[in-house]
């Protein structure tokens, strides 16, 4: 995809220190740009494209989510919410470590609302669990992708403009919005037909 001849790249070792966050990924980075040069860049090829476009798509998902009745925008509001509060600590923590412990709050928090399922004192679909479950699941397994940095750890240079951790990180989390937007739909479904008891 090379709709404009961008500007000289640079290698890892001449790339400013807050950008180096992945050492095998070994070229292919932006100098410091401008606004516009930022906005050049998604029309040429360069290690960040990528990641530009799967994070392009999560809006695209949240907005197509969103034109569903209320109930739902509240849901997936509060999802958004913290979602985009863990992205902007990861995105200003400076090693691998620190940009997991920017999701861990909201892990945990899931993680209660999964025990208050199971345990019963909360109610949902039983089919809804499943979808959280995996949810879940492709998180985590995309974070941890992310911070092992594989497969570009076994192929240095090999990864750095396509197919590396942060992309496949990216790809999970897409997918992991999907299973939640299927579990909150099963779950709305079910609230239609729940009745609260009566003791």
């Amino acid at each position: 995809m090379v709709l404009y001849k961008g500007p000289r790249l640079l290698d890892f070792a001449k790339t400013p220190t807050h950008l180096q966050f992945n050492k095998y990924v070994l070229t292919g980075y932006r100098p410091v740009s401008t606004a516009q040069e930022c906005l050049r860049s998604l029309f040429y090829m360069h290690n960040e494209l990528g990641n530009i476009y799967t994070h392009g798509a999560l809006p695209i998902i949240y907005i197509t989510l969103l034109c569903y009745p209320v109930v739902r925008q509240a849901a997936l509001l509060a999802y958004i919410l913290l979602s985009t509060y863990g992205i902007y600590c990861a995105t200003t923590a400076r090693t691998n470590v620190l940009r997991l412990r920017a999701f861990v709050w909201q892990a945990l928090f899931r993680f209660s609302l999964f025990l208050f399922r199971v345990y019963g004192s909360g109610v949902g679909s039983p089919n809804s669990l499943r979808l959280f479950v995996i949810m879940d699941s492709l998180a985590v397994l995309g974070g941890l992708v992310n911070i092992i940095q594989i497969p570009e750890r076994f192929s240095p240079g090999l990864f750095d403009n396509w197919g590396n951790s942060h992309q496949i990180m990216h790809v999970m989390v897409i997918c992991s919005i999907i299973y939640l937007h299927w579990g909150t739909l099963e779950d709305l479904a079910w609230i239609k037909t729940y009745q609260c008891p009566t003791e």
